[in-house]
Parts: C-alpha cells; structure tokens; sequence
C-alpha cells in the first residue's frame, strides 16, 4: 500500500553548538504560512525555545524530522510505521440494518487476538463499523449493475472488519516512511504472505459469523466481487481466491509507531519521556512513539501516553523555587 500525505512545510533545521552537558540543542527554523494557513511563503521564521515537540502524527513527524536531517545514527527513524492493515466482508441481512444509524462501531471481538500467540500467525480484531453511503460505496468492488443492487440493498447491509495486528510476527515489520524528492511523505507498506495467510483466515471467520447471524448472502470484498449464498460455498471461494495487491481491497484502520520511544538509543528515536537520544530539546508526542502496533483502535492510548509525557515536560521547565 502506498499512501502520499499533504507536504509539511516546516523544517528544524539548525543545530546550536553542544552544551555543557554533552547534548546537542538545536533551534527552529520554518517557513511562516500564509494568512489562511495553508500554504507556506518565503518568509523566514527563527524561533529559540527551551523545548520543542513535534506531534505531527506517525506519517507527519517522521517525515518532518526527516526533512531535518536530525541525527538518525541507527536509521529507525520511519522505519516499523504500523497500520492494522484491513479486510473487509459485506452481507445482506433478512431485514433492515440500517448500519448508518446510531452509535458506530458498538460491537467487536478480540477472540481472534486472544488464541493466537504474539509473535505467531497474525491474529485479527473484528468490528462492525458504520456504514456511510460513500464509504460504503467505495470500497465494495465491481462497478454497474452489480455494484447498484448492493447499493439498492444498502439499508439490510451488514458489514464486518477485521484488523490485522502487525508487527510482532519476525515477517510483519510494517512499513516505511520516506521522503520523495520535493520533500513530501511517501508511505511504503509492503504486504507480506504472512498478512495475506492472516487475511484469509479473517475473511472466513467473518463469513462465518455473519452467516450464524442469518445472512442471506455474503460478499468477502475482493475484485472477483463474488458473493456467496452459503458457508461452504464461502469457504471454497475464499480458499482459492489470488490474495495481493490491487486485487483485494485492503484498507487502513490505524497508523503507528516511525518514531518509536524507548530506553535504547540503538533501537528507538527517543527516550521514555519523549526526549530525542540526540537532541535534549526536542520531544515527541504523538502516535509515532509506538515501537508496535497494539491490535486496538491507539486513539485512547496516544491521549494517555502524550497526557503523561506532556505533564512530565511540563514539570521539567516549571522554573524552580
């Protein structure tokens, strides 16, 4: 999967000489925005500060601090950007589901996490998501015809989703962000046959569960755009069906890690208070810290990871007395 983020235009750019205790600080330069804050102009803005946090997301920090050149002795920065890659399976239900009403995703298992191991076969967590109509129409396959009667049905659709937790398993090491030449982010997520042995696995475990639940027909979202009347006709299509890119949908539910944090320079960007190794004035706050995935929605988590580190530096540059 290949992802191109908006351009950030800011860029910490000049490093001060090291200071007594060793570390190197740094200053920022950027780029003032114009009056509506979209695009950058050419006037230059310097600004000196005891701390720095960059919180720009795990696409936007890694990518900014790339832009930087901030020391990357060990290259980790970008590197294990985890998505919970996705797949999808769509059903139709006797009676009407209207999946665009009321609270969204109100049901999910992690059974299929808790009885794999760790590190072993990529296990999946399962959710029922809210169907909007233009989500919902982009992302079933085909086109005409039989796209129109799925969508003609779409009050009695039921869909399930299954979120691959990636980046335990020694084959799932996520992906990389780069930069392209201009300077813009450029997300590399290789699919691996260890995801597409998860995905399958996943597309039967959802027909099956929406089949118990009395569905009438049940579409694993692939480009052969099949649909299935029963389990064991399911199974069989799902078994022998050519799993890779562009041929079956894969969707992005999450984004983590890039600028992982952790005690060990060789292994992360910063330290477990958000502190660059290398830098002793610059932090990050956001999604990027992960060194894995979590196999969970990480909106809760990066809340109460930054909330923390936040009071931490706050506490920091309290002045004294």
């Amino acid at each position: 999967m290949t992802a191109a983020p908006p351009q950030i235009s800011m860029q910490l750019r000049t490093f001060a000489p090291e200071d007594p205790g060793g570390w190197t600080t740094m200053l920022d330069q950027a780029l003032a925005m114009d009056a509506a804050g979209i695009a950058p102009t050419a006037r230059n803005v310097t600004v000196r500060a005891r701390a720095f946090v960059c919180a720009a997301g795990a696409i936007g920090t890694p990518a900014l601090l790339l832009r930087s050149r901030v020391p990357d002795p060990n290259a980790i920065l970008g590197k294990r950007t985890f998505l919970h890659p996705t797949v999808v399976s769509a059903a139709l239900m006797e009676g009407r589901v209207d999946g665009f009403s009321g609270a969204p995703q109100t049901i999910y298992t992690d059974h299929f996490l808790e009885t794999q191991p760790i590190d072993g076969p990529l296990g999946y967590k399962l959710e029922a998501p809210p169907l909007h109509p233009v989500l919902t129409a982009i992302t079933l396959p085909e086109d005409g015809v039989a796209h129109a009667r799925w969508m003609k049905d779409f009050p009695r659709m039921q869909v399930l989703i299954a979120l691959l937790r990636d980046g335990f398993n020694p084959e799932s090491q996520g992906g990389d962000v780069r930069l392209r030449d201009d300077g813009t982010p450029l997300l590399d997520y290789p699919l691996r046959p260890v995801f597409w042995e998860g995905a399958r696995r996943a597309l039967v475990t959802m027909a099956e569960i929406q089949f118990a639940a009395g569905a009438e027909m049940v579409m694993p979202v692939h480009a052969a755009g099949a649909a299935f009347t029963n389990i064991d006709k399911a199974r069989a299509a799902i078994a022998s069906f050519d799993l890779k890119p562009l041929v079956t949908s894969v969707v992005s539910a999450h984004v983590m890690g890039g600028a992982p944090f952790g005690p060990d320079a060789r292994r992360a960007v910063v330290d477990p208070t958000g502190r660059h190794h290398q830098l002793a004035n610059l932090y990050v706050f956001d999604g990027s810290l992960f060194p894995t995935s979590i196999g969970a929605n990480p909106q809760l988590s990066i809340f109460g990871i930054t909330a923390r580190l936040a009071a931490g530096l706050a506490h920091e540059l309290r002045p004294s007395g």
